[in-house]
């Protein structure tokens, strides 16, 4: 890949939570990974996930929330340019 040599990721990334039409960029505070499943901390929550599901647990509600593993090569085309145009702002 053609990244800039980075330690922070989260000068390479954007995690983004999205509700309905709401975007929201997630504050990377740490990741950690083992074997069979990886975890990201956020300011704002939790995100525990494998390759078949994912947990997102908001800090602000304590709710946490079943999430379907999607591969982004294939959103819809709405859903792509609804982050791009969130990006394109940002």
């Amino acid at each position: 890949m053609d990244l800039p040599d980075e330690k922070d990721p989260s000068q390479l990334y954007y995690w983004l939570l999205i509700r309905d039409t709401q975007i929201q960029r997630l504050t990377f505070v740490s990741m950690t990974r083992n074997e069979t499943s990886q975890e990201r901390v956020f300011k704002e929550g939790l995100l525990h996930f494998d390759t078949e599901m994912a947990l997102y647990t908001d800090l602000d509600t304590l709710e946490t929330h079943r999430l379907a593993v999607q591969n982004p090569a294939i959103l819809s085309e709405a859903l792509g340019n609804h982050i791009q145009n969130y990006l394109t702002v940002q």
